[in-house]
């Protein structure tokens, strides 16, 4: 069984696909109001409809629940010729016949008013990415001090996901990889975001991996990553291959990048954590973390030219990108900038 924070992955390339994507998004939406859940519909039909009329080989909606406040995270991915005239796409409308069987006709417009968070990314020949968090009605919980998006996938086929990851209001960000795949990796996985997520208010990022070592005696192991970031530094301490990097802000373009580095191993057999180590990052800079699985997601940062993106458009089309091989495959974005995120 896939964690609540995994996105499902529906392909959707022909019509018969808009029941499954639909059937997902129902039972992610089941426990909220009829007024929330009925704008999920919309917006997952709006966005599959699209993925059929424009995108050649069709593409993909990711979706998950979403807590504090709950809702559900749509996005939709293709690698399409993109959208030349975005300001057009945008627009409100109403087909006087939408097609039977498809969306309402009301295009890109409708998803950006019905979303709390939209998004949208689009470059020629390469595809479009769309973004939208629709959200029940209520206080949200305060959010740390950066913006931030993560996806997570399990390998395609897979009842399990043997990747994890965690973000807390108080700053701490942690990335999982249990090794290999299946239950016995999600196992892992499950274990040591527990710990992280029990961690007091502080604690030093080697203390939470250790502690997570400990937890991981006897299980498959993992290889993890635990930061601690603030408006202006990031602590952390990493064993094994979970990849970081720092995107700097450089004048008008975000050029330079920098890895964390951290130590070989594996957490729960033999991953004893570095000292925690310590790294600025300043307002408009970048923090990229990927399991294994993906490859050059910084260089690709730059290629898409996603400074600008939502958090988790960008860490999408990354994904979308930058997947390597089959593999459970996460991808966190972090941007120094604050605000509350879904």
């Amino acid at each position: 069984m896939l964690p609540a924070h995994c996105h499902h992955r529906v392909r959707v390339a022909e019509q018969a696909d808009l029941t499954a994507v639909r059937g997902v998004a129902a039972d992610l939406s089941g426990a909220l109001d009829e007024e929330v859940a009925g704008r999920v519909q919309l917006v997952v039909s709006e966005l599959a409809t699209n993925l059929l009329r424009h995108a050649k080989a069709g593409g993909a909606i990711l979706l998950r629940r979403l807590e504090r406040p709950a809702g559900v995270e749509c996005i939709a991915l293709d690698q399409g010729p993109g959208i030349a005239d975005l300001g057009a796409a945008l627009a409100d409308r109403t087909d006087p016949e939408p097609r039977a069987g498809l969306g309402l006709g009301y295009g890109l417009g409708a998803v950006r008013r019905l979303s709390e968070r939209f998004d949208i990314h689009s470059e020629a020949g390469v595809g479009t990415a769309v973004l939208s968090h629709v959200l029940a009605r209520g206080p949200g919980e305060k959010g740390p001090p950066f913006a931030w998006g993560a996806v997570m996938l399990a390998m395609s086929g897979g009842e399990h996901c043997g990747d994890g990851w965690l973000v807390r209001p108080d700053g701490f960000v942690v990335a999982l990889d249990g090794l290999g795949h299946g239950e016995a990796a999600s196992i892992a996985a499950r274990r040591a975001e527990a710990v992280a997520g029990a961690a007091a208010h502080g604690d030093d990022p080697q203390t939470v991996l250790a502690a997570m070592h400990e937890a991981l005696k006897g299980t498959r192991g993992a290889v993890a990553a635990v930061l601690r970031l603030t408006e202006g530094r990031i602590d952390h301490s990493s064993v094994g291959n979970i990849a970081m990097t720092i995107i700097r802000r450089s004048g008008a373009m975000a050029t330079t990048t920098s890895a964390l580095s951290g130590r070989w191993g594996v957490v729960g057999y033999n991953g004893a954590p570095p000292p925690t180590a310590s790294e600025s990052w300043g307002p408009g800079d970048h923090l990229v973390l990927h399991s294994d699985g993906c490859a050059r997601l910084a260089e690709l940062f730059l290629e898409r030219r996603l400074r600008h993106v939502d958090p988790a458009l960008a860490a999408a089309v990354l994904l979308r990108d930058g997947g390597a091989r089959v593999d459970d495959q996460t991808v966190i974005v972090l941007r120094n900038a604050r605000r509350t995120p879904a």
